[in-house]
């Protein structure tokens, strides 16, 4: 068979992976953005309440996700390696391991107050946040559960239970967001701080569900043997979940919190800068989802060839995937180029907020391309089981660049001879990930010619 008749099928199974994902991952992200539209069509206090609370939220549910998120390609590489006993052992583990996960995350968001405060935010934007925070941190145990569920099942290579149940989680939190935010009957208004409610709803409800489907579903049901569920023995399963989970966890923490810590760092800035920037990110983090999903089956598929000591398999789905991702980003690029001005007027009808989310737009477009590569470099690095470098990458390219580069041009003249402001952050996005996408290209070719090599 060709090489190219070899790129277009892996292609066609990349897609069919990452369709499901991409649409699940889009139905996450939608609650998000439709917390930001809902809320903020009752004020721009409610719009950066939800901004705030979001940046504030993402890296305490990204943690616990990038720990699990190993179950993917630990899972992925024993199914092809036909050892159905360790695929049990570590979907158990993980399982074990998300209780704790919630109950920290839970923790977490209900003693936020100290932040807030150090904030220094106008009364409204402080009480509509913390409130916001206070309700939906009842939701991240069932979250963290259901992560667990879903990431042992996309690791077996089946990826449509993901989406289905995210759509029906997006069904559900619009008019239970409406019920909340707005009121109806004896429910009062509650603003952003509705959102919270309504967002732990769905997120316990999407446990349900993924569980009712791993104990019925014929590819599943047969290898969870709840039964037999045992509290975690280290060596047998967890040990390898964090060697893997928690490198990968700080690395997609580096990621996200750059978003966060710019919210914090804008905020005084005034309502009108981090309602922009909030705009921005809800668009951006859509068009994001095409790359990350392929990504994701990137993984699965590089680790199902891991397993399988297939070195050409491993070698056409890392072709097929990267190259793939780069098309999508450079698509997402025009995309929000060429629309940013109508993106825009779905969220605010505020000049000043459209004028600024419009401007940031125009970075997000610069970077795109480098981000689609970078991310799906790291998801086949995951699928090596290698995640330390990219922890490390990470950490320069976004915190070192992205941030301090960042909040030297936002806010000093060190570079400039103005200080930037919100743009500032954003130019140093541009050139983080442009570095990210570089360095781990080179990783990612190192590594795969020492396992097969």
């Amino acid at each position: 068979m060709s090489l190219a008749r070899q790129l277009l099928d892996e292609s066609k199974l990349l897609t069919k992976l990452a369709l499901p994902i991409f649409f699940a991952q889009l139905a996450l992200t939608a609650l998000g953005v439709v917390d930001t539209i809902m809320s903020g069509w009752v004020g721009t206090d409610d719009l950066a309440a939800i901004g705030l609370g979001s940046s504030i939220l993402l890296p305490v549910f990204i943690f616990s996700t990038g720990i699990l998120l190993a179950l993917t390609p630990l899972v992925s590489k024993q199914y092809g390696a036909g050892n159905p006993a360790a695929v049990t052992r570590y979907f158990h583990q993980g399982l074990w391991l998300s209780i704790p996960l919630g109950i920290i995350s839970l923790t977490v968001l209900m003693n936020l107050e100290g932040i807030l405060v150090w904030l220094e935010l106008s009364k409204p934007v402080y009480t509509l946040t913390d409130d916001y925070l206070f309700y939906i941190a009842f939701g991240m145990p069932g979250i963290v559960l259901y992560q667990a569920l879903r990431f042992f099942w996309e690791g077996l290579g089946t990826t449509l239970p993901s989406m289905w149940i995210s759509f029906m989680a997006l069904v559900v939190n619009v008019p239970l967001n409406a019920l909340f935010i707005y009121g109806y009957g004896i429910v009062e208004p509650m603003g952003a701080a509705g959102c919270g409610v309504a967002s732990a709803i769905s997120m316990w409800l999407m446990f349900a569900v993924g569980l009712v489907y791993v104990m019925r579903a014929s590819l599943t049901r047969s290898l969870v043997h709840f039964k037999q569920l045992r509290w975690p023995v280290w060596k047998q399963g967890v040990a390898d979940i964090f060697n893997l989970g928690v490198p990968n966890a700080l690395a997609l923490i580096f990621e996200v919190s750059l978003f966060s810590f710019i919210a914090l760092f804008i905020a005084q800035l005034g309502a009108v800068v981090i309602a922009g920037h909030q705009v921005a990110i809800s668009i951006t983090s859509v068009t994001f989802m095409l790359p990350l999903s392929i990504a994701m089956a990137i993984t699965v598929r590089v680790g199902k060839g891991y397993g399988e000591n297939n070195q050409q398999a491993v070698l056409i789905s890392l072709y097929a995937g990267i190259g793939f991702a780069a098309l999508l980003g450079f698509v997402m690029s025009l995309f929000t180029y060429l629309l940013r001005d109508q993106l825009v007027a779905v969220y605010s009808k505020d000049n000043e907020v459209m004028l600024l989310a419009s401007i940031l737009l125009v970075y997000a477009a610069c970077y795109q391309v480098f981000d689609a590569v970078q991310v799906a470099c790291a998801g086949g690095l995951r699928g090596l089981h290698d995640t330390r470098v990219t922890m490390v990458v990470t950490f320069i390219s976004y915190w070192g660049i992205g941030l301090a580069g960042g909040y030297a041009l936002a806010f000093t003249n060190w570079f400039t001879e103005t200080p930037m402001g919100v743009q500032g952050f954003w130019f140093g996005i541009v050139i983080g990930l442009l570095l990210a996408a570089i360095l781990l290209l080179w990783r990612l070719k190192g590594q795969f010619y020492a396992r097969f090599h």
